[in-house]
């Protein structure tokens, strides 16, 4: 029985959705006959009912192509087309608000979520004048339509966000310190773990609910140092009431 198959060529043409299923099911399944049907069904769209009739050399061949794919590190991709609509990345990471790092932050670190992460990194192109452009304005709804966005530009943005990420850590240190030390299960450190980013937003909105919103709407850098300054003050003005007793 022949059986036409189309072996994706590259990253972008496997989906981010496509790869999310692929993960769960890894995640289940570490090795074996039935991961490698699952591969084969999951990147090349065909039944997996077909994936058991393909010959061992062929399932092999096929899986260690897509195998070697899927461990390249791509290139950061600016634009990619998506059901007819241009999307753009974030022309600069440094203006984003405190609400977009926040969701970038939430889920950037679970593939599971991951599309949540690119819906903040990736939006639709507005206007263009040759290599600049603006994007939409964010908007958390509808984060699942990037599921269909392209591997490649999912994996490539999301080293470049990381590596931003870092330089950010570093920038504003004391406010990235683990809030919870091993074997630490004091009721500050589990309401630090609780609570989270919330802590931070309740803390820049001086404990006024209704403001909380417009808090997210800020620069990130604005808020950072602000958190920054805020909290070494406190822990100074600690210091020396305490070294008053």
């Amino acid at each position: 029985m022949n059986i036409e198959i189309n072996v994706p060529t590259s990253l972008n043409e496997i989906t981010l959705g496509q790869y999310q299923k692929f993960l769960k099911v890894a995640q289940e399944n570490q090795e074996g006959s039935f991961l490698n049907a699952k591969m084969i069904e999951i990147f090349c769209g065909i039944p997996l009912s077909d994936s058991y009739k393909l010959k061992m050399s062929s399932v092999e061949a096929i899986v260690d192509i897509l195998t070697e794919m899927l461990n390249e590190t791509p290139t950061h991709i600016d634009k990619f087309t998506l059901n007819g609509t241009q999307y753009g990345f974030i022309p600069d990471l440094d203006e984003m608000s405190l609400g977009e790092y926040v969701d970038l932050d939430g889920n950037a670190s679970d593939w599971q979520k991951m599309h949540i992460a690119m819906n903040v990194l990736y939006r639709p192109i507005v206007t263009s004048k040759a290599s600049k452009y603006n994007i939409e304005e964010y908007t958390a709804d509808d984060s699942e339509k990037m599921k269909a966005m392209p591997l490649g530009a999912a994996i490539g943005s999301l080293f470049f966000f990381l590596q931003f990420r870092d330089r950010v850590i570093e920038a504003y240190d004391s406010l990235f310190q683990q809030s919870r030390t091993d074997g630490d299960y004091s009721r500050a450190a589990n309401f630090s773990a609780k609570w989270g980013w919330y802590s931070s937003i309740f803390s820049l909105a001086g404990g006024d609910v209704r403001k909380l919103e417009d808090i997210t709407k800020l620069n990130i850098h604005q808020c950072f140092t602000f958190l920054s300054f805020t909290k070494e003050k406190a822990e100074i003005e600690a210091q020396q009431i305490k070294s008053k007793f």
